[in-house]
């Protein structure tokens, strides 16, 4: 058996038959409540007939329930068959889970090599089988680099969405896609100095945004929105007639400016 050594750092490219994604525009909508609106809009050529369609870089706190998709082109050309979100990111502890029951070498930090069955993977841990019978467990820590036969299917590196399109005329098209995610918020600061032997004041404001949502937002048109956002109670009923909130994104001013909701 011919093995392939994985080092963890693993780049797969997710290939769809006639697909081509060239970003345009991202709008953001963040609210100080630990929510944001993204509005991403992207150029695909997409072939005629059924195209599986993938969508990478969106945030890993993303609420794939709200993700809205269509066609700035031609919204009656292009269909939503099927949507999937991908999560199962690349990861040594990801990869010992799918190879259970397979053979696979570890080479631990002080120059050790076992090659076995692995019986079990948890936290990190191996333990292997030899063909001889004897059992070997392998402490995590002590893991250098793992070697495995073949990339197993399903994993990815990054998350992403995946769309099974019906396309009624190859073509390029302008894609609008928006999600809400949680992990992106914002807080104000403002510093004053006084002048003039306290006679005046100079105020300065700031506005911090942290962003832990798990994507970056380059050059995105930017709204901030302050106060309690009413979020839509799930409800058993699903697909395309499910209503959806959702929210006007303007192109941000040069300086931040205040408008009442």
């Amino acid at each position: 058996m011919i093995f392939r050594k994985v080092f963890f750092i693993i780049v797969i490219i997710l290939l769809a038959a006639g697909v081509y994604a060239q970003k345009k525009s991202t709008a953001l909508t963040v609210y100080n409540t630990n929510n944001a609106l993204v509005k991403d809009v992207r150029t695909l050529l997409i072939d005629k007939g059924q195209v599986a369609v993938p969508f990478v870089d969106v945030a890993s706190r993303i609420d794939p329930t709200s993700v809205h998709f269509r066609s700035l082109t031609d919204a009656g050309a292009v269909t939503i068959l099927e949507q999937n979100y991908e999560y199962d990111l690349v990861g040594r502890s990801r990869l010992l889970e799918k190879y259970i029951g397979e053979d696979i070498v570890v080479s631990t930090k002080q120059g050790r090599t076992f090659i076995g069955l692995l019986l079990s993977a948890s936290q990190g841990d191996a333990i292997l089988q030899r063909k001889t019978g004897e059992v070997d467990v392998i402490e995590g820590s002590a893991i250098e680099t793992v070697s495995f036969p073949s990339l197993p299917e399903g994993l990815i590196t990054k998350p992403t969405l995946v769309w099974l399109l019906q396309n009624d005329k190859k073509g390029s098209h302008d894609i609008e896609v928006s999600y809400l995610t949680q992990g992106v918020n914002w807080h104000a600061e403002y510093v004053a100095v006084s002048k003039d032997e306290e006679k005046a004041l100079e105020l300065d404001g700031w506005v911090s945004i942290d962003n832990q949502s798990g994507a970056s937002y380059e050059n995105a048109k930017l709204k901030l929105v302050a106060g309690d956002v009413h979020m839509a109670e799930p409800t058993m009923k699903r697909g395309r007639d499910r209503m959806q909130e959702s929210v006007m994104i303007t192109a941000a001013a040069p300086q931040f400016e205040e408008k009442s909701f």
